[in-house]
């Protein structure tokens, strides 16, 4: 049975990636020391806070339209796991590429792992197979697997 310290924490927790996801990754970022460890591992390799802020610039300099919608969250123990799908128009360079102004939305899932009240670690899985398609890098000929 889940203690009431559990659900406060699982709370907290929420509370933190849907503000992290909603106004982070809109610009907010001076949070991001609040929220994430100086030793934060994204997929294993060491970004520290600059990590998820740098991610999350790059992305607004693409897409200065994004927006997310959280699809789910779940918490279990020190690890949180969030769906989400976010939104944009391709107005800027991203990932080497100019502008195309193609609209996209791509889905991301990532999984958080707490320690002293920060994010440690991050396993994120973005459809990047998705934005390159929509963006146009890739012809509607290639498909998924």
């Amino acid at each position: 049975m889940t203690t009431p310290a559990e659900l406060e924490i699982s709370g907290h927790y929420i509370a933190i990636a849907r503000l992290w996801f909603t106004e982070g990754w809109t610009g907010s970022l001076a949070m991001a020391d609040d929220i994430f460890s100086e030793d934060l591992r994204t997929n294993g390799v060491h970004v520290g806070v600059a990590g998820p802020v740098t991610r999350i610039r790059d992305r607004l300099t693409g897409f200065p339209d994004v927006t997310t919608s959280i699809e789910d969250v779940f918490v279990s123990g020190d690890k949180l796991a969030v769906t989400l799908i976010w939104r944009g128009t391709h107005t800027g360079p991203y990932g080497g590429l100019s502008a195309t102004g193609n609209a996209v939305e791509v889905r991301d899932t990532a999984i958080w792992h707490f320690q002293g009240g920060k994010v440690i670690a991050i396993l994120t899985l973005q459809d990047q197979f998705g934005i390159l398609k929509q963006i146009g890098y890739l012809p509607e000929s290639v498909h998924a697997a």
